[in-house]
């Protein structure tokens, strides 16, 4: 299959940490991106699950991720709509009942969900849940995705393990065909649960030998350990003007935007556990999932040698961030996408 592209829904607002960032965004606006995306042909829209800001901070607001995916399900037609669940906000039994119900909609199919294991302690705690070590909370996201599995499958499902426990579990409309299972992380403890029980493995922007290395692990464990296969789907943030000399100034000018107290804060508010906390420098925090490290920036067809370059190692669908959502998004798929996709333009006789 050739390389997917998707686009994140900004429920926390602009994506970079900077000066006057891009305002908040509606269920609404986000509704209408989605609309904007599945008309010019995206594939995914990823819709990221906070209840605290994850970019801008605990002072911020933050759009609904499961509010959003209900309305832009009912928007939309064909873009496949991804939404990301944090064991600990909601029962695993209510997510399986609600993913069943997404992907049931009218022009359904198309959902997907995508279990985060958790990083920010703060956000934990606000909402009631219980902070547990790295290792924990990917042994219960485990349970958490078996149990939202068995309850798509299994009439009269039943569970007991560590964490949760089911009795005679019933969801009387079950998911035709199954959602797809995005499970977030690079750590190994995430690359096997990926490797056993998700459709991607999904990762944070890096350069191409790290990506390349983390790409061939989890498909030679997926393949060598549980005889499947696996797809990895990478965030990254693109900045594309008509020359890399105006892209390249842009960047620089984010980067002299950047609000190093927030930067600063979230440096310290990473999980040392986690994979992410190793990246910590101002060029790839300005962005919250380390989106700049894969160097998207220039003018189309560099970005276009970037994007084949990714593909050759394995990485199959890349969900986009821009500065300015709408329009950069519309742009990217207009000057980057159709003609990645469309490298002979027909010519006409």
């Amino acid at each position: 299959m050739p390389l997917q592209f998707g686009i994140w829904s900004p429920v926390c607002g602009g994506w970079l940490r900077v000066i006057n960032p891009e305002r908040n965004w509606s269920i609404c606006d986000l509704v209408e991106l989605a609309v904007q995306a599945d008309r010019v042909g995206y594939d995914f829209y990823y819709i990221p699950e906070h209840y605290l800001n994850a970019v801008h901070g605990p002072d911020h607001d933050v759009t609904d991720a499961w509010l959003t995916a209900g309305a832009v399900s009912l928007a939309t037609q064909e873009i496949k709509i991804v939404t990301a669940v944090q064991p600990g906000f909601k029962l695993p039994a209510v997510v399986a009942k609600l993913s069943a119900a997404l992907q049931n909609q009218p022009d359904g199919g198309r959902f997907g969900l995508s279990g985060i294991a958790g990083w920010w302690q703060l956000e934990v705690e606000s909402y009631g849940d219980v902070w547990l070590s790295h290792g924990d909370r990917y042994a219960r996201l485990e349970e958490y995705l078996q149990i939202i599995r068995g309850l798509w499958t299994t009439a009269d499902f039943n569970y007991r393990g560590k964490y949760y426990t089911i009795t005679q579990g019933i969801l009387a409309e079950r998911p035709t065909p199954l959602p797809l299972v995005f499970i977030a992380g690079e750590s190994e403890r995430a690359i096997d649960l990926a490797a056993r029980l998700g459709d991607y493995l999904f990762i944070n922007a890096d350069d191409l030998e790290k990506t390349a290395a983390l790409v061939e692990k989890v498909k030679r464990w997926t393949s060598d350990r549980y005889q499947r296969q696996i797809q990895v789907a990478m965030s990254a943030f693109a900045i594309v003007r008509p020359t890399t000399v105006e892209a390249e100034s842009r960047l620089d000018k984010i980067y002299r935007s950047a609000d190093t107290g927030k930067i600063r804060y979230f440096q310290q508010q990473i999980d040392a556990n986690a994979v992410a906390h190793n990246k910590l420098d101002i060029g790839q925090t300005i962005e919250a999932n380390l989106g700049l490290s894969a160097r998207f920036v220039g003018d189309p067809q560099t970005v276009i040698r970037r994007l084949r370059d990714y593909e050759s190692i394995g990485v199959d669908l890349i969900i986009f961030k821009f500065e300015s959502t709408r329009e950069d998004a519309l742009y990217f798929h207009q000057q980057v996408i159709d003609r990645y996709s469309h490298p002979y333009p027909l010519i006409s006789r």
